[in-house]
């Protein structure tokens, strides 16, 4: 019971957010106009400004867990060329094949791996979380620049060394780690007047940013491609978890670092593939699809994850 309590306790909190989002815009509490105007200002003001406070005021430049660094960033090269391996020879659509291994890799490490992992162990996960999000995020962003222009199908998006940089330069998201770890490595120290809001901002990004995702969450969009987004989501949550979990446990990995390896691994496609996939050529309907499904079913998936590896003793 206490292993099922656990779970609960952990994944319940991420569901009513994202469920108070969706009943919201469906009483019409909220208008879909409202939702695309605050997410923008969740995404492109509120993340980066909670990266760079928890970045800054939890990682002092200590890159010494040099096997989880390792861990995390070639488990997510490995998960990417095997995608590229299985998908190629099944779909024959160039758009939709960058769509679906994006869909397939690049997990809401933010949005949901990080309260996932904080609502496991606290501020004890955050500088691990921390130091990871200054790695991750970019691998995830530059993977998808190259992967995206390759399948492009619009033929206008090139990968270049150009086209790369000034994709991470523009990322608010990248900028916020970047400026958050540049601020934990030098000690800053700002005066109270802005330290306050800061982290007055920051403690709404996360709440807000699953309040969105539900209230934006749409059934209807899982009318077409049905067989190839419910193939996505058993990929994106039962096999790459299980494998990779399954690895690391075998590896050693136990409590907090394998609770931030499970919000890598585990959590839905990011809400930020379809963006991505819809203004780079590829297939936005069915990396919209891929979102909605995948973060429809993720709460059962990783509450089943969550409840094993406790009950086993893993976390």
């Amino acid at each position: 019971m206490d292993n099922f309590l656990f779970s609960i306790n952990v994944v319940a909190p991420l569901f009513i957010l994202m469920s108070t989002g969706y009943i919201s815009r469906k009483i019409k509490f909220v208008s879909e106009p409202f939702l695309a105007e605050l997410n923008k200002f969740v995404f492109r003001f509120c993340l980066p400004i909670m990266l760079f406070k928890d970045i800054w005021t939890s990682y002092k430049g200590d890159f010494s867990n040099i096997r989880l660094i390792f861990t995390a960033f070639f488990g997510i090269l490995i998960v990417i060329a095997l995608s590229f391996c299985i998908v190629l020879p099944l779909v024959k659509r160039k758009g939709q094949r960058g769509s679906i291994i994006q869909g397939i890799y690049r997990s809401n490490f933010i949005i949901y791996g990080l309260p996932l992992a904080t609502g496991m162990y606290g501020q004890e996960a955050v500088a691990t979380i921390s130091m990871l999000m200054g790695i991750m995020i970019p691998l995830y962003n530059v993977a998808a620049v190259i992967i995206l222009s390759t399948f492009s199908e619009t033929g206008t998006h090139r990968v270049t060394f150009k086209s790369i940089m000034k994709d991470i330069v523009t990322n608010p998201l990248i900028l916020g780690c970047f400026f958050g770890l540049l601020a934990g490595i030098i000690h800053l120290e700002l005066p109270v007047f802005i330290r306050s809001p800061l982290i007055q901002f920051a403690a709404i990004g996360t709440p807000l940013a699953l309040f969105v995702m539900g209230g934006e969450f749409k059934f209807r969009y899982l009318g077409g491609n049905i067989l190839k987004v419910i193939s996505v989501t058993i990929a994106r949550l039962v096999i790459v978890p299980l494998l990779a979990i399954s690895i690391f446990v075998m590896m050693g990995f136990r409590n907090v670092e394998l609770s931030v390896l499970l919000s890598i691994f585990a959590t839905p496609t990011a809400m930020a593939s379809y963006i991505m996939s819809k203004n780079m050529g590829c297939d936005g309907q069915l990396s919209a699809q891929i979102v909605v499904l995948t973060t429809a079913c993720s709460c059962l998936t990783i509450f089943l994850f969550i409840f094993v590896l406790k009950s086993m003793g893993y976390v």
